[in-house]
């Protein structure tokens, strides 16, 4: 190669790179005014997936806790009479879900955490013409969200949707398990009899119920300490979930012995209780979450704070205060930072 022909190739080999160097500059000082002028609309995606999920409340920064699996537990009376506004008709016939409980199985922290709901609590429910049509919401008793439906499945989904309306919204609960009434003697025969402490004076249902006795239910005697209500005390609604929170959790106790003792009790109780239920999750997935929580530590059951009034139907109104229910749900499905 001549060292004319070398003296052209160097000087055409620098223009190039000064040619580059000034667009990249060029470039970069673009990029910079980009920043400055719209700074709201670039952002470091690594940050913003960290923030995902994060929210404030009363001053400090939560993440929602994984691995919380939320199951709501029904106990349902078809043999409730039917409040006003709702007729007999076969899609607003499912009877009134006197009982609910919601249980958040906390996996992450081995825990097990309770919030019984009153069956009067004031929620939006989906309504239902006589011809099975959804026809809007309307706010009742959450108790009657159950009547409307075909079917105890149908049943069930409106119960379950009327109490995730009563949270707010701000959670979906995972599953459902629901059972008529005359389930809780088949379980408590099943448990050989569930051990409670009277707490009202029920004598006029049984004499020997007195208040504060210790009695181990059997037969129907089981049915009949969670269902009445009017020849008891008062005759609240609160005075009952009382006692039906006192035989769930002694129940409770007793079923984790029978679990750890017979590791296929679990499939006998669902097979036992399955023509009365109407469930959500297979029976292999609820007996994934019992085993799985059967160490977990359960904590105290929860009520929402709120005021009963006696509604313009006549019947009683319970309203959870403002951000109650909130409240719940930060406590015990978020972990703070």
């Amino acid at each position: 190669m001549s060292a004319d022909r070398r003296k052209i190739l160097i000087r055409t080999a620098i223009f190039c790179m000064i040619a580059l160097a000034l667009l990249l500059g060029w470039l970069k000082y673009i990029d910079e005014s980009q920043k400055e002028q719209y700074p709201e609309e670039r952002s470091e995606g690594t940050a913003e997936f960290m923030q995902s999920g994060a929210v404030e409340y009363q001053g400090d920064r939560y993440r929602k806790t994984p691995a919380v699996t939320t199951l709501l537990i029904g106990g349902i009376d078809h043999g409730a009479s039917v409040s006003e506004g709702v007729s007999t008709s076969r899609y607003r016939n499912g009877g009134q879900a006197d009982f609910l409980l919601l249980l958040a199985i906390d996996h992450t922290n081995q825990q097990i955490h309770q919030l019984q709901i009153d069956r009067d609590a004031m929620a939006e429910a989906t309504v239902l013409s006589v011809y099975g049509r959804e026809t809007g919401t309307r706010v009742m008793q959450i108790c009657l969200a159950h009547s409307y439906g075909a079917n105890k499945t149908e049943n069930a989904r409106y119960t379950q949707r009327a109490v995730q309306n009563l949270l707010g919204g701000e959670i979906q609960i995972t599953g459902y398990y629901m059972v008529d009434y005359s389930a809780v003697s088949v379980l408590n025969d099943l448990l050989d009899g569930v051990t409670v402490v009277v707490p009202d004076d029920m004598t006029s249902v049984d004499p020997a119920w007195t208040l504060g006795s210790t009695v181990t239910l059997t037969g129907s005697q089981a049915e009949t300490f969670v269902r009445a209500r009017k020849s008891v005390g008062e005759g609240t609604n609160l005075e009952r979930m009382g006692r039906q929170s006192e035989f769930m959790q002694k129940a409770i106790i007793r079923l984790r012995e029978k679990l750890s003792a017979d590791t296929g009790f679990g499939a006998q109780v669902l097979t036992a209780l399955k023509k009365n239920a109407a469930a959500s999750l297979s029976d292999q997935e609820l007996l994934e979450e019992v085993y799985s929580s059967l160490r977990y530590t359960v904590l105290p059951v929860e009520y929402l704070a709120g005021e009963y009034r006696i509604g313009e139907s006549g019947y009683m109104e319970f309203y959870p205060a403002e951000n109650s229910t909130h409240d719940w749900i930060m406590r015990h499905l978020y972990t703070k930072e």
